[in-house]
């Protein structure tokens, strides 16, 4: 062909060598053969010196895999001369001494039993070092990503989901498995997200209408914001930028935490709003620079201040000349009037204050500072008309001191009426006292009664046989044995109606006249005890006492024969109701040199603890109607206390009994009771 000029294969592929960027160096046995000049321009030697190198002049001492170069060279050569080609990152080394990262790629050439290898060598020093720059941008986006607080997503310009934090996936609860493998559309994540009921921002949209809006969303170039309800409750804040070149960077924040508060805060201030304007009270709030802040209605209406003159900011002291102005701060200079409670007011101290004002109503004035941590902020105070509030208290003034009067009047009736009850209690007690004696007598003299008359009948038949003439010695001694006898019985019977009566005029004298003197303690006891037993028998109980005879009071006898009188009383009607074996014992011992402990003790049915610290009250009983009057223990207790000059207490459990502790002086302290 005319103008054709033919080029050998050899030729060729030698213009190709040359011309090629990478270097290129042929090794047969472990010598370079041949090479191009990019292979002398990347070492820095001409091709003389280039090819009397060897593989390890042109080497780094060690390789990036931590074997020396020599090792690494001999393992890479001999699996190319197996057949197997190689290509692997290699730091080589200048003439100049430098180092520089090259990418070598072994082949091997075998031609007319000659093995040779072909080795292409590429300068990737500033490829490996923008891939080194690249992979640090890379973890500190991954950190970014990781450590911010919402999700984060990167859309590219064809809507593929190409990066995500583990936020995203957790707060959206999206589905794992369409994050796996080749990234997703943006479509797909909304058609499953659509199909399990999210996107309640869009609840009256069909689901087609839905995902027609979410992609017009992201097909946009413009920021968007939005806030996206989700199937939980949860509201989610998205925020999309566009990324130059397509795609979107897309944030999620959890917000609903916040909008519940916007909404409380919302509601808050809605009540506050509403309270500060019902408020029968005036309020007003003032910076630390006093200057008005907040107030109400109220404060308007109390005061009485025109509303133009009511205006966020203005100046305390504007307030105070309008009030110093209308005379509400009395006489004198209103300049002087101002600064006065100026100076008061700049100290910002709690204060409570009534003041009267020219039109007669009365204000009721606190104060009290607002601090934040240490730091003064303003003073809020209060403004309350208790005009009315003291027309109130005067007129109950009145009734108090007219109710006082009526209290002590009706006090000093209920004292006559308890005194008259007291003495009721006093006389019924003496009644049954008089009746027991009765039938304790009834025995002894009866006794003495029926041996009386049985003598006086054989005394009698004796007379008559003597005037017959037939008497005989033995009716002589049988009539003198059976006299004898009748003159014993009716001696004992006779003995024992005279010491009951001795103890009851005692008792009744006692009772009856209150009189101080002195006596023994167990001599009183045995008294009264005696007199009641024909009721205790009636009862069935059993009395046991054990007092020293040597204990003797310089005290009432009388009273105190009425405190044992009652109690055992109390005992027949409340701790044995019912029964027929209960058992009383009194003790008396001498306590701190100049007192007697006496102990009342029973085994009845105890007393209730609920009932314990009534027990003394008066006309306080749980036998109303039955019997019990409730003045019995409250006559004790006043007895004990005031005229004994002593204490009592209770020791009492439920079924196992009740003990009546008292401790009196052995010396009354107090004057003779008429």
């Amino acid at each position: 062909m005319p103008g054709k000029v033919e080029v050998s294969r050899v030729a060729l592929y030698r213009a190709m060598v040359e011309q090629a960027q990478d270097a290129l160096l042929v090794l047969e046995d472990e010598h370079f053969i041949d090479c191009n000049p990019s292979a002398e321009k990347m070492f820095g030697l001409p091709r003389e010196k280039l090819l009397l190198s060897t593989p390890l002049h042109l080497s780094a001492r060690t390789q990036p895999d931590g074997r020396d170069s020599l090792t690494a060279a001999t393992t890479y050569i001999a699996l190319t001369k197996s057949g197997q080609p190689q290509r692997f990152d290699w730091v080589s080394r200048k003439a100049d001494g430098s180092l520089f990262t090259t990418e070598v790629a072994l082949s091997l050439l075998s031609e007319e039993g000659r093995q040779f290898i072909i080795a292409v060598i590429s300068d990737v020093t500033e490829r490996r070092h923008a891939e080194q720059e690249a992979r640090k941008k890379n973890e500190k986006l991954r950190i970014l990503l990781e450590n911010f607080p919402g999700g984060v997503s990167l859309i590219d310009e064809n809507l593929r989901v190409v990066a995500w934090n583990a936020e995203l996936l957790r707060m959206l609860d999206l589905p794992p498995a369409l994050f796996q493998g080749q990234p997703p559309l943006a479509r797909d994540v909304f058609e499953a997200n659509i199909k399990r009921g999210e996107y309640g921002e869009f609840s009256s949209a069909s689901d087609d209408e839905k995902l027609a809006k979410l992609m017009a969303i992201i097909q946009s170039d413009t920021p968007y914001s939005y806030e996206r309800l989700r199937s939980d409750g949860s509201i989610i804040e998205v925020r999309g930028m566009p990324v130059d070149g397509g795609g979107f960077v897309t944030t999620c924040m959890d917000v609903t935490a916040k909008r519940r508060m916007e909404i409380e805060f919302h509601k808050q201030s809605l009540f506050l709003r509403a309270v500060l304007a019902h408020m029968p009270q005036g309020l007003s709030v003032f910076d630390d620079e006093l200057k008005l802040y907040l107030w109400n209605q109220g404060f308007l209406d109390v005061l009485n201040y025109h509303p133009d003159s009511i205006y966020q900011g203005v100046p305390f002291e504007d307030l105070l000349r309008i009030m110093a102005e209308r005379g509400e701060y009395g006489g004198g200079d209103v300049e002087e009037l101002i600064q006065s409670r100026l100076h008061l007011a700049r100290q910002f101290q709690a204060h409570q204050f009534e003041r009267t004002r020219p039109n007669g109503h009365t204000h009721l004035v606190q104060g009290k500072p607002i601090y934040e941590g240490d730091a003064l902020r303003g003073f809020v105070t209060t403004y309350t008309d208790v005009t009315e509030l003291k027309k109130v208290q005067t007129a109950l003034s009145k009734a108090n001191a007219s109710l006082e009067q009526n209290v002590a009047e009706r006090t000093l009736e209920l004292r006559h009426t308890q005194d008259d009850l007291i003495r009721s209690e006093k006389l019924a007690a003496l009644g049954s006292l008089v009746a027991g004696v009765a039938h304790e007598l009834n025995t002894p003299i009866g006794n003495s009664l029926l041996t009386s008359s049985t003598l006086q009948a054989k005394t009698q038949e004796f007379s008559q046989k003597v005037l017959e003439g037939s008497i005989r010695r033995s009716d002589l001694l049988g009539y003198l044995e059976a006299a004898r006898h009748a003159s014993e019985l009716i001696e004992h019977g006779l003995k024992s109606a005279a010491d009951l009566v001795a103890s009851f005029k005692q008792v009744a004298v006692d009772q009856a006249s209150s009189k101080r003197r002195r006596f023994h303690v167990n001599k009183v006891c045995h008294d009264v005890i005696a007199t009641m037993m024909a009721k205790i028998r009636q009862a069935g109980l059993q009395i046991q006492m054990d007092i020293p005879l040597h204990i003797e009071m310089d005290s009432f006898p009388g009273p105190l024969d009425q405190v044992i009188g009652n109690l055992v009383d109390n005992a027949i009607l409340h701790a044995f109701d019912g029964r027929t074996d209960g058992q009383i014992c009194i003790v008396a011992c001498k306590r701190e040199q100049d007192k007697v402990e006496i102990r009342f003790e029973d085994n009845g049915a105890g007393i209730p603890a609920e009932n314990l610290s009534r027990i003394f009250d008066p006309f306080f009983t749980t036998k109303l109607g039955q019997g019990g009057s409730g003045l019995g223990m409250s006559i004790v207790y006043n007895i004990v206390t005031d005229l004994l000059g002593g204490h009592i207490r209770i020791e009492s459990t439920v079924n196992t009994g009740t003990s009546f502790i008292m401790l009196l002086p052995l010396v009354a302290p107090g004057a003779d009771m008429e």
